[in-house]
């Protein structure tokens, strides 16, 4: 893949990897809540994923959003629970595979 073709949540993913790797985890959770809901999807259903690849606790996904992998699409109950998209589930899956190997 050369670089120019390098989609925007690939390109997040390979720098979060490199930045603050801890958070791989949560990133591969997010991808298969984003997979199964196919639409968008609370902050807490990936942590509940999250917790059963061992991840107990992260504060928000707003590094994922910073990082261009996920994007924001609301809140809902007074604001506590924010709603995302993950516009480039393509990029962020080949990332992390490059990753596993």
């Amino acid at each position: 893949m050369e670089d120019q073709d390098k989609t925007n949540g690939y390109r997040g993913v390979m720098r979060l990897a490199h930045e603050n790797p801890k958070w791989i985890p949560v990133v591969r959770a997010t991808l298969e809540t984003a997979k199964s809901t196919r639409g968008d999807f609370a902050g807490a259903w990936v942590l509940n994923r999250a917790k059963e690849k061992g991840v107990n606790w992260f504060p928000n996904l707003r590094i994922l959003v910073t990082y261009g992998v996920l994007q924001k699409e609301g809140t809902a109950r007074a604001g506590r629970r924010a709603y995302y998209t993950m516009p480039d589930q393509k990029g962020v899956e080949t990332a992390l595979q490059e990753i596993s190997q």
